[in-house]
């Protein structure tokens, strides 16, 4: 059967180790050789779970491969989505790894590179440019603005809005779904949250386009972010208290600023 690769899954296949590669070609080999009837049906070694009509999931070794079908005008295929691998332990981290890591890339590193360092650029620093100060900004501010502000606009709000509720929607619960946890998932990118000194606190999971998930180290939910509109974000307490507020000074990267403007991290 004819099988195409997403961007993605090809950027995690890079990674994979040469064993891996070689675990992973029994997969390529079952869709290569087979019509859609028998490679359902599996082979020595790869594991098929149909999860739908659509989505097919093939399982070797530690790995496993997401699939959907497809079709075009050639027929139907095999669309290879996404990648992941199972860590043997899934226990508290202290540090995941990530492509963006600012530990080993000075461009994300706040304190090697000054365009996105707040205390020697106050273009994103809060105290000396209004713009990006929330308490001074009342479209960025949800005290003021009803629509960022989840208190107000429920749709913002995982606790009335179930579908990006971690607690009730299991495909963005990293406790529940592999593919997003980088505990058991050592391809899983990020982003993730750090403090000044670029130590690991937390990874997000995106709900939708306005509203991402943080959960600490361990997979618990602890806050959320919700975009203000303006190329930057608010974050809330999984009580709805607003806690921090976001800047984006590069299209990779977010600064975090607590609410009295003093810089905690960033997020990437």
């Amino acid at each position: 059967m004819r099988f195409v690769v997403t961007p993605e899954f090809t950027t995690k296949l890079t990674q994979v180790s040469p064993s891996g590669l070689r675990e992973l070609g029994a997969v390529i080999e079952l869709i290569e050789t087979r019509e859609k009837s028998d490679i359902l049906v599996g082979s020595d070694g790869v594991r098929v779970r149909t999860l739908s009509e659509r989505f097919i999931t093939f399982e070797v070794g530690e790995y496993t491969v997401f699939t959907s079908l497809e079709s075009d005008q050639q027929g139907e295929y095999l669309l290879l989505l996404d990648l992941s691998s199972e860590e043997s332990e899934a226990g508290q981290a202290t540090g995941f790894p990530t492509a963006n890591d600012p530990r080993r890339n000075m461009m994300l590193d706040p304190n090697k590179n000054v365009s996105i360092d707040p205390r020697r650029n106050m273009l994103v620093d809060p105290n000396r440019n209004m713009m990006i100060d929330p308490n001074r900004n009342m479209m960025i501010d949800p005290n003021r603005n009803m629509m960022i502000d989840p208190n107000r606009n429920m749709m913002i709000d995982p606790n009335r809005n179930m579908m990006i509720d971690p607690n009730r929607n299991m495909s963005i619960d990293p406790r529940r779904n592999m593919m997003i946890d980088p505990r058991r998932n050592r391809y899983y990118g990020g982003p993730f949250v750090y403090d000044t000194k670029l130590n690991q606190e937390g990874f997000l999971v995106r709900a939708n386009d306005e509203v991402s998930l943080i959960f600490d180290m361990s997979g618990k939910f602890a806050k959320f972010i919700v975009k203000n509109g303006s190329d930057g974000a608010n974050v809330f307490d999984t009580k709805r208290k607003w806690v921090e507020f976001l800047i984006k000074p590069e299209a990779e990267l977010f600064l975090r600023f607590g609410l009295n403007r003093r810089w905690l991290g960033i997020v990437v």
